[in-house]
């Protein structure tokens, strides 16, 4: 149960943090010497941070639905706004989509390497810190466009390497696009949940196959409680963080752990 409620968690904090969840995953058993948890178990995680980041946006989700089902002429502007963000939502996650159908099996084989993570960790910040010194962020989500949405999905599909970060590479796009850091972390936070939704949806038919382990049932429980509620304070201190502060910290963090994690090889 213990470590359920850790790694859950580190999952809810890392899977918004631009941190990189699948690295920290991989890393904290491996320090702590804990075996793999297994597929049932990462299903139930990210179940709930799916849970975690619908239950903070529901409002966001119920106006973009209905800006896309109604946009018409006599609708607030607001509303017309939320409808295109949604259509922009689902073009952004179809290259991520795909990237997930042809190469996740095969990478995060070839990535689950923690020297490997540790690089990816090292480089990706550095790129975040780039994104941090160069963007102008003064947009905001009524200013995003059609080739915004393209790099930032596109960014995104990187995300399947273990130490990029789906958060941490999407809200780096948004800054080189000029966003405001709160509103590229709030659209990369709503452009994530179609694909922790299908992930965990795929994951879960694995496990139906194989079976489900009532035995585990009381852990999985800790570990998906943990897991939304993590999740959904992470969502909402990080974006209060970025409305006022620089990512720097989080570069800092993922350059001083990926040296940590190569010196200890």
């Amino acid at each position: 149960m213990i470590q359920a409620i850790i790694l859950g968690v580190v999952q809810g904090l890392t899977e918004f943090l631009p941190i990189s969840s699948t690295a920290h995953l991989i890393l904290v058993p491996w320090l702590f010497g804990w075996g793999d948890p297994g597929l049932a178990f990462d299903v139930i995680l990210h179940l709930g941070t799916l849970t975690g980041i619908i239950a903070f946006f529901w409002k966001d989700f119920y106006k973009m639905s209905y800006g896309m089902l109604f946009n018409g002429k006599n609708m607030i502007s607001d509303l017309k706004i939320e409808g295109r963000i949604g259509w922009y939502i689902v073009i952004g996650t179809v290259p991520a989509g795909l990237a997930g159908l042809a190469f996740k099996d095969k990478i995060e084989t070839l990535f689950r390497d923690p020297s490997l993570i540790a690089v990816t960790l090292i480089l990706f910040g550095l790129l975040l810190w780039w994104s941090e010194a160069s963007g102008r962020k003064r947009r905001r989500l009524s200013h995003m466009n059609l080739l915004d949405i393209i790099i930032i999905g596109c960014a995104q599909a990187l995300a399947l390497i273990p130490g990029v970060s789906r958060s941490g590479i999407t809200i780096t796009a948004g800054l080189f696009r000029n966003l405001e850091r709160e509103t590229a972390a709030r659209f990369a936070f709503l452009l994530s949940t179609p694909i922790i939704l299908a992930g965990g949806l795929l994951s879960f038919l694995d496990v139906y196959k194989t079976g489900f382990p009532h035995e585990m049932l009381w852990p999985f429980a800790g570990g998906f409680l943990a897991s939304t509620v993590s999740g959904f304070l992470a969502i909402k201190y990080l974006l209060i963080f970025l409305s006022r502060q620089k990512v720097n910290i989080f570069v800092y963090y993922r350059v001083l752990l990926g040296i940590f994690i190569l010196w200890g090889r």
